[in-house]
């Protein structure tokens, strides 16, 4: 949800080195319409040891509907973890989606090999084919929510992101500064503008929003994006660290 897309090529970037952090989890709350739909929570901790030789830091996520979605208009749950080398290049990205009775996986292998990514695709297990395009530039769905936690204000983002076995293409940039109320306070926030585009279908366009505290961490506190037709609005409720902030 959180990976947004584009209609042009992007240029080659320049991406930050991973600083060495803390492990972290964070769990936000979904809501569509201001009705709580679901859960979605990020990790980040240190890689496997048999990772740690080439591997900087490994990211997953896991969103899942509530009972009353799941029960009454349908289940839909994904897992993904991502492996980051430390110029911020991926290394591995594995995303696993149950819906109802549907398990769909796939898994994307870095660096390419002649221009182009080793991918495996399945479908209730059995091998799928992956109609996509996966370039050299094309980078998963976790870290780059991750990497807008590091680029400074008023750069411009322009990235190829797979997620939801779909290429987009990301542009956008860290756009303002602005106080926001959320579960957890108030908070200065700076507030990044993405607009996707479908690499396969440039009718098929996104937009979405995303608001982190405005200090060395960058936490993300509110997302804000479209997801099968609904608009669906992510927030924080739960940070290592972070105080609830007082409301004014």
């Amino acid at each position: 949800m959180l990976a947004l897309l584009l209609a042009a090529l992007c240029p080659t970037q320049k991406l930050p080195v991973v600083r060495s952090m803390a492990p972290e989890v964070l769990l936000f709350r979904l809501d569509a319409m201001g009705a709580d739909v679901g859960t979605f929570e990020i990790r980040a901790e240190p890689p496997p040891v048999s990772d740690r030789s080439r591997a900087a830091l490994q990211l997953s996520s896991r969103a899942k509907t509530n009972a009353f979605v799941s029960t009454n208009l349908g289940r839909l749950e994904t897992y993904a973890t991502a492996l980051i080398a430390r110029d911020f290049s991926p290394l591995r990205y594995r995303e696993d989606v149950d819906e109802n009775d549907v398990h769909r996986g796939a898994e994307l292998l870095f660096p390419p090999l002649s221009g182009k990514l080793a991918v495996k695709a399945t479908r209730n297990g059995e091998p799928e084919p992956l109609a996509v395009e996966l370039t050299e530039n094309v980078r998963d769905m976790i870290s780059t929510l991750y990497l807008l936690r590091l680029v400074p204000m008023k750069q411009p983002v322009c990235l190829e992101v797979f997620a939801g076995r779909k290429v987009w293409k990301l542009t956008g940039q860290l756009a303002a500064k602005e106080s926001i109320d959320t579960p957890l306070g108030r908070f200065m926030t700076l507030r990044f503008d993405g607009d996707a585009v479908r690499a396969d279908d440039p009718k098929v366009r996104r937009s979405a929003h995303l608001w982190m505290t405005d200090d060395d961490r960058r936490l993300p506190l509110v997302a804000i994006g479209d997801v099968r037709g609904k608009t669906i609005r992510a927030q924080l409720v739960s940070a290592p660290g972070l105080r609830r902030a007082a409301r004014k």
